[in-house]
């Protein structure tokens, strides 16, 4: 039994990397390394090895070169060799705690569940699937995953967004200017435009820059059948039509950037098409809720630096895919325990050879009344919109292709924004595509 379908907006992607190991010199840090395994037989190695290492760090304490092994045992052992560098500068904070907004799983739907190919049937928001994951259970990484694709947050926004594409040696090849606004029309028990039941968000991004892609809109429809392909249309202002576009295809980068389409979030592709399995708990330092987007560092300008990172718990779980053609051989996805937000992603060709490692930058909504992030460089938000969510904000990413090698690192100025029932309608239409009004 096969099918074909695909998922998920291409509004956000993730960070990739590998690993190295530091030597130390009289009078200064200098990378010294033999050859870096980049294997995937490596990253599991490390899991095992620090799987029930507990962080020890001092909340305020600023974390250098010095600090590499006491690092090492929380970040993702393909990571080291672009996150360990001479003047790196990791702030620690405290792990915290985020409630979830007051009325979450209070207009769910019961009659859902999950079929043979691991496929969420029926559901259709408002809520977590699942309540409780049990590490013993054979469907806890399908849970897991469920939670994480409808957890608050996925939709209601306004979001400009800024990514720059490097080469080695901070080489700028390309930078895009664009926006992203998305509408969640699966609410629990209720539809946002009635007579679109079954539709699970609609999303639009529009090019600002470079000059080749300015007014380049793209249009797309997810449903909540698990098994059912989304819709989508691409406008150009050189073709002046909109024109539907393969939303199946999800394996390959786009526009010059480093991210696929399937890495989003995490995973963005379909269930069915992965075998799935839960490798356990582990903690680990995340960019959970930083104070304002992070500044890009390392000798590219391809992780973040001088930024805030937080101890945090996460299920780490593994994808295989079924079909022979996909360019992944294995891929490991974190997931934060308690949000169910993805915050790191380690992904490996069929020869187990390190392809990418991924890590989103997020900020919890109610942390804007101390501290208000940057913002973009072409559009003016009103971030005081995020508070009383209590939800969290996809503030950016970073990606590495290690094999290239190149990376891409984004900024995302993420207000929320909810749209009334007759203005979705009309905004998220073909036919405005054309007309581009807002």
């Amino acid at each position: 039994m096969t099918k074909t379908t695909s998922r998920r907006s291409w509004s956000t992607w993730l960070a990739l990397g590998t690993c190295a190991a530091f030597v130390f010199c009289p009078s200064v840090f200098t990378p010294a390394y033999a050859e870096p395994d980049r294997s995937y037989q490596a990253v599991r190695k490390w899991l095992e090895e620090y799987r029930d290492t507990k962080p020890n760090f001092t909340p305020g304490e600023h974390l250098t070169i010095k600090d590499i092994e006491r690092i090492k045992p929380f970040l993702p052992q393909p990571a080291w060799e672009y996150y360990f560098f001479n003047d790196m500068d990791m702030e620690i904070s405290a792990t915290g705690t985020y409630p979830a907004p007051a009325d979450w799983g209070k207009s769910m739907k019961s009659d859902y569940y999950l079929d043979e190919w691991g496929a969420l049937i029926g559901f259709n928001g408002g809520g977590y699937p699942f309540s409780e994951i049990k590490e013993d259970d054979p469907l806890a990484a399908l849970k897991v995953y469920w939670n994480t694709y409808w957890h608050p947050g996925h939709g209601d926004f306004f979001m400009p967004m800024v990514a720059w594409g490097r080469s080695e040696n901070g080489k700028l090849d390309r930078e895009f200017e664009f926006v992203s606004t998305n509408a969640e029309y699966a609410k629990g028990d209720s539809c946002l435009v009635p007579g679109y039941e079954g539709v699970k968000s609609k999303s639009i991004m529009e090019f600002r820059s470079p000059r080749d892609l300015a007014g380049t809109r793209n249009l797309q429809i997810e449903y909540t059948d698990p098994y059912k392909e989304n819709d989508a249309w691409i406008y150009s202002p050189t073709q002046r039509k909109p024109r539907r576009v393969l939303s199946s295809e999800r394996t390959s980068e786009t526009q010059g950037m480093d991210f696929i389409r399937e890495d989003a979030m995490g995973f963005g592709g379909k269930v069915h098409e992965q075998k799935w399995a839960y490798l356990g708990k582990k903690w680990i330092l995340a960019t959970m809720n930083v104070a304002t987007h992070p500044t890009a560092g390392g000798p590219h300008l391809w992780v973040p630096n001088k930024t805030r990172w937080e101890p945090r718990l996460v299920h780490v779980l593994e994808l295989i895919p079924r079909k022979e053609n996909h360019p992944y051989g294995h891929k490991l996805i974190y997931i934060d325990v308690e949000t169910y937000w993805n915050v790191w992603l380690t992904a490996y060709d069929k020869q187990g050879q390190l392809l990418r490692v991924g890590q989103d930058f997020l900020k919890y909504s109610e942390s804007y009344a101390k501290e208000e992030a940057m913002q973009a460089p072409y559009v003016q938000n009103d971030y005081s919109k995020n508070l009383g969510e209590n939800l969290f904000l996809h503030v950016g990413n970073n990606v590495i292709n290690a094999q290239k090698p190149h990376g891409t690192y984004t900024h995302c100025y993420v207000v929320r924004k909810e749209m009334s029932s007759g203005r979705a309608k009309q905004f998220y239409s073909v036919r405005n595509m054309v007309s581009g009004r807002r």
